[in-house]
Order: C-alpha cells, then structure tokens, then sequence
C-alpha cells in the first residue's frame, strides 16, 4: 500500500515536471508596444494569457517598450533591417499608410480555424476603429486595442467658484482686458471658444492673478513627438485648416495654422504653462494636473483614470468636455492603436492566434479592466457606470470626433519639430510654417 502510495506521488510529482518543462519550451512571441497606460494594461493581459492559455494556444507572449519618443524610430529600424526579432509591430490608424508593406495581412489567419482556435472575428469591435486597420483596399492588418481621444480637462471646483463668485469674476474680467484685449466673461468649459481657454488660463495663472489657486493656468504638451502635435491639431481644426487638402496635398503654410499656432504660442511666451512643459508630454501633464499645479489641460483621454482615480488627491474634483471650439467648428481628435504581424517573423502562425484571441470579448474586457480602452462596443456600455470616462469618450468624440489619414504617420515627428519651433520662440511663425511646409511636401514625394 505504502509502495502504491510513493509510486502515485512520484508520478504526479513528474508530471508537474514535465507540464513545467513543457510550458518553458514555448515559443515567445515578441510584441512591440506603447508604452505607458496601454503597456499597463497590456501585461495583466499577458500574464492572464500566459498562466492560462498558453499551453493551449501553444505559445507565451511578452510585450517589447521602446520608450514612447523613441518607439517608432526602434521599430522602423527593425523593419528596414528585415529583422525577426519581434513577431508583431505596434501600430496606430494614422501610422498604417507607411506601415502596412512592414506587415501581414490578418484576415486569410482569422478565417482559418487551425489558427484562430478562438473562433473570433471583428464584429464586436467598433467599425470605425477596426477599418482604421485597413489598408486602402480593405486589408485588415491587425487588432485594434486602443481608442485615443482628447479632452478638455480642467478643476471643477475651480471652475464652480468661477462661475459663481462675484469677485473671481470681476478679477477674470479685468485680467482679460489687459492681457486680451477685450473684457471676457467666464462661461462654462462646454461653451468655450480658444479665446476663453487662453483668458482662464491667464485668470488662473499666479503671475497674472496673484489669488489664483494654482500656479499655471493650464499644461501644453511641448515635447518633440507627433502625438504633441496631434494636440495643437484640434486648434487648427478649429480655425478652419487641416494636415491636407481635399486633393491630399500637406497643408500647414496658411492662416489657420497661424492662428492656432498663436494660441499655443501664448502659453508659452506669456508664461500660462510651467515651464518644464516645453520639453513635457503625458506623464509630466499628469504630474501637474494631481500637484495642483494647473488648472487646464488639453490631453489625452486615457489620463481620466489616474487623474480621477479613488486615491488621487483630486478625485472628484476634476472633470472634462471636448476641446475648445474655433470659428470653424469644435473637434476631439483621436486614432486608435494596436498590433499587426510583422512580415518577417517567422512565427505568423502563433502571432495571428495571440490576435485572434485579442478580438475576443474575454481579452478586451481584460484589458479595460486593467486600463486599457478597447474599442469593443458590448465591453465600454457594460463598464461606462464603473469607468465614467468610457462614457465621455463615446459622447465626445461622437459629437466632435475627427481624425487624421493614415498618412498623417509619415510626417508627425517632422511636423511636431517645425510646430516646436514655432510654438517655443525659436523661429516665427512664418517661417516655421514655410519649413513645415517644405519639409513635409518633400517627405511625402518619397511615399
């Protein structure tokens, strides 16, 4: 009995042994990946996936962070080199007119159910975000993860005593005429045309208003990369100008793009923004936001999270509504982000079953709950009671939502270093806006 007894627990005891070892000699698919809240996400996703699934999907996973100002010139180089050592590139909709010859089409992988083991397709996502994935002629190149959008963020205790204190606003009227021009009266962040955004910041700059509240009036994104300059792009929307024409030549050098460029300027030049914002994007626009130290921001919608998160020391007190409006109309940018096959892996197989399982109901679901903001329909309605901010995206960007070409990718950064030098003094306008101009027309001629 006792030799029956050792012999079973030997047995088990080996076969733990071995279902480890096997587990060990998965292939790892590599994926590039952005990182910051989505990377967040994205690992409770992975680590999900690896202690349940991986044995049956035959692989692990693990996520590649190249930085967020250096991800795509670390990607590129591994797609001009050819190179195998990742099995999928991260991507956005405004990257994928000069990506997709990097990538592999998915659909031929998701209707064959040896790989799509999962038996999953497209129809949960949000239309919009999955033909972001497109090619022009239909091609679906990969999964989208992420919808991006911006808000207008500001202190709603703030803006409450604004709106309602006598003396606060005689203050705002005043500060308005001498730094404006003209006697503003505030109106609520809804109704704000970029006029009333420059005269509150003003108003709730200590510079300016030595009883402000805080420090700066607002945050503006200033670091050299193309997301700060998808920022300034809602401005220039608004004033009636856009990345390219109607015939789909680059458009920068015209009066839009002067004065929106004049509203960013003013920030900086009049001291509205700390001045570490120059060189500051997402992660110091938080920092600022939870300091106390401004009171306005124009960012990205995946902040709402952190910035009203239950232990932020401003939970409760902040809240948000599209960007400003222009003379042209009011406008949210956003893109969407996710991952396709690189051409070059040589394991496509395992790489288009890990984005199957990323079309599931069960994986987006995952990653909203950890961060992540997958554009699945049935996931945002059922969670937009828990994450509010679920909630305005859909109502923002399907009132005010726009979005750039998936050519826009090939001239962001270019565009962000002209913009910066506009917008921090180093040239003037004009002639930051013929360089622009110059420099993304001969870009695109070698597309």
């Amino acid at each position: 009995m006792k030799q029956s007894v050792l012999f079973l627990l030997l047995t088990v005891l080996l076969a733990s042994v071995i279902t480890v070892s096997a587990a060990d000699d998965l292939y790892t698919v590599r994926m590039v990946y952005w990182p910051g809240p989505e990377s967040d996400a994205m690992q409770v996703v992975l680590d999900y996936f690896n202690a349940n699934l991986a044995e049956k999907a035959g692989f692990k996973v693990e996520q590649e962070l190249f930085g967020r100002d250096q991800i795509m010139l670390k990607q590129e180089a591994l797609m001009t080199a050819g190179s195998s050592d990742v099995d999928l590139f991260f991507t956005a909709s405004r990257w994928l007119g000069k990506y997709y010859t990097f990538m592999e089409p998915l659909q031929p992988y998701l209707d064959n159910p040896e790989v799509n083991i999962w038996g999953s397709d497209t129809t949960g996502r949000i239309q919009a975000a999955v033909d972001g994935f497109r090619g022009m002629d239909g091609t679906l190149y990969g999964v989208p993860m992420d919808m991006s959008a911006h808000f207008l963020y500001y202190r709603s205790d703030y803006m409450d005593q604004l709106l309602t204190d006598p003396a606060w606003q005689e203050t705002y009227k005043k500060i308005s005429l001498e730094q404006m021009g003209v006697e503003m009266t505030p109106k609520n962040p809804d109704e704000w045309t970029w006029e009333d955004y420059l005269a509150t910041s003003f108003f709730f700059t200590k510079k300016y208003n030595p009883d402000s509240p805080t420090e700066y009036g607002n945050f503006t994104h200033g670091k050299v990369m193309g997301p700060t300059a998808f920022l300034w792009t809602n401005c220039y929307w608004g004033f009636g100008g856009d990345w390219f024409d109607a015939d789909g030549k680059v458009s920068f050098n015209n009066d839009a793009a002067v004065k929106a460029l004049e509203i960013w300027k003013t920030s900086f030049e009049k001291g509205l923004t700390p001045p570490s914002s120059v060189t500051g994007e997402y992660a110091e626009d938080n920092e600022a936001i939870l300091a106390g130290q401004v009171a306005l921001s124009v960012h990205w919608n995946a902040a709402y999270a952190t910035l009203d998160a239950a232990d932020s020391p401003i939970h409760g007190k902040i809240a948000v509504v599209a960007p400003p409006a222009g003379p042209n109309g009011r406008f949210a940018y956003n893109h969407t982000l996710g991952v396709g096959i690189s051409k070059f892996s040589n394991h496509k197989e395992e790489a288009a079953r890990w984005i199957a399982w990323l079309y599931t109901e069960e994986a987006a679901k995952l990653y909203a709950e950890a961060g992540g903001i997958p554009p699945h329909t049935t996931v945002l309605s059922a969670m937009a009671e828990k994450r509010p901010d679920f909630g305005y995206m859909v109502d923002i960007v399907g009132k005010y939502g726009k979005n750039l070409p998936p050519t826009a990718g090939i001239i962001e950064d270019m565009a962000c270093q002209d913009l910066s030098n506009a917008w921090s003094g180093v040239v003037s306008i004009e002639d930051a806006l013929k360089s622009l101009q110059t420099n993304c027309e001969d870009e695109m001629a070698n597309w």
